[in-house]
């Protein structure tokens, strides 16, 4: 410890405990000074063997030096230098005994905050002390404190995710139940009146049927995702060939809603390590709403370029912007903007949410932008290098 640290904490001391220290360590140190002199003269005056000791020791030196020694300023010296070693003694006990008292008052202080904090975790743990050793253990049971409470706030989070989902669940299952229900009781009781209405009542509700499949099927793929069950088969995969073969299986439906679909790859190749199946998820769900959004012009843009060692796919849409306040939350769960963005609100809500969690599974990005013009989804996937071309 050093001089400096010594007198920091003792500058921690309360002032008058400190002035009382000083007072008192001074009066022992007199009167214990005093008790020794007068034990060492009563023991030369009544002593044979002091009285001779003395005598011896004027006989040495002679009497005229040790008279000088007597009236020289060493004695005075030496009574200073005695006193102040005897006031440090007594002071250094006073200073372990106030030391050793503010660390049992601290740790008391310690131990009823955490009791406060233990029945009300609202108040804020903050006890205050200088103790470094004290300071060291509250770090410590802060950083448990703030641990416990991330995991509350986790389990939280958890119970209103289950909640949330299941009212989004059962409201969005029992939309287009409830229309089949309708349709197949009008079926059954014959209220139609021709076969046309009955073949529009079929259709309708074989249309609901299949809604409700997809609706299931996202939620059980959200499901798996969530609890890390997805994990997935990762090999080389050509990324423009992907793509390619995802664009001519949309051909016909390009063309049935009359849109035109742009493709730009670099020429260089575009591999990375990904399972097939899952990755190609992700741009099916793009494609998917670039076709159900892309009101204001009827074109698709997909793109796949090299970008330092990943690869960068974008989706290109030509519909409503996506406000402003939507963005962040237009990869949640069952979070729509289908209100500002065109008609279509046969959606699960998952489709992006699922997106993001595949891409994230393959360690990659998702992203997007979108203003009065266009909406950019960008994927950004981690590009797989050979071996030998290191």
């Amino acid at each position: 410890m050093t001089i400096k640290s010594l007198l920091i904490e003792i500058g921690h001391f309360s002032k008058w405990r400190l002035v009382m220290g000083i007072i008192l360590s001074a009066i022992l140190s007199a009167v214990s000074l005093f008790i020794i002199k007068n034990a060492v003269v009563g023991y030369v005056n009544t002593s044979v063997v002091g009285s001779g000791m003395v005598t011896e020791f004027i006989t040495l030196f002679g009497k005229r030096r040790v008279y000088n020694i007597m009236y020289s300023p060493w004695p005075f010296l030496l009574k200073q230098s005695s006193f102040f070693i005897v006031f440090i003694f007594y002071f250094f006990l006073f200073y372990r005994h106030e030391k050793r008292r503010q660390f049992f008052k601290s740790l008391n202080q310690l131990v009823t905050e955490t009791k406060k904090y233990v029945s009300n975790p609202d108040i804020v743990f903050e006890p205050v002390y200088q103790d470094r050793n004290l300071l060291q253990l509250t770090e410590s049971i802060k950083m448990i404190i703030n641990k416990m409470d991330t995991l509350v706030e986790e389990e939280r989070y958890a119970q209103r995710t289950k909640n949330d989902l299941i009212t989004n669940v059962s409201h969005d299952l029992r939309t287009p139940l409830t229309s089949i229900l309708g349709y197949l009781s009008l079926i059954t009781e014959d209220k139609y009146r021709d076969e046309v209405e009955l073949r529009y009542y079929i259709d309708t509700a074989y249309e609901k049927t299949t809604l409700l499949h997809r609706l299931i099927q996202d939620l059980f793929e959200y499901t798996r995702v969530q609890n890390h069950q997805l994990k997935g088969i990762k090999e080389p995969l050509d990324v423009k060939e992907m793509l390619g073969q995802l664009v001519e299986h949309y051909r016909i439906e390009f063309e049935e809603m009359q849109y035109i679909c742009t493709e730009t790859y670099s020429s260089e190749p575009l591999i990375t390590e990904a399972d097939g199946n899952l990755l190609i998820r992700v741009f099916q769900n793009l494609l998917s709403n670039a076709l159900k959004y892309g009101i204001r012009k009827k074109q698709i843009d997909i793109s796949a370029t090299s970008d330092d060692n990943n690869i960068l796919v974008k989706v290109t849409s030509y519909g409503n912007p996506i406000p402003t306040t939507d963005l962040p939350h237009i990869f949640e769960r069952f979070y729509q903007v289908d209100k500002s963005r065109g008609m279509h609100s046969e959606s699960s809500g998952l489709g992006l949410a699922i997106a993001k969690s595949i891409v994230e599974i393959h360690e990659g990005e998702i992203q997007v932008v979108s203003d009065e013009e266009k909406t950019v989804f960008s994927v950004y996937l981690k590009q797989f290098i050979h071996v030998d071309k290191i």
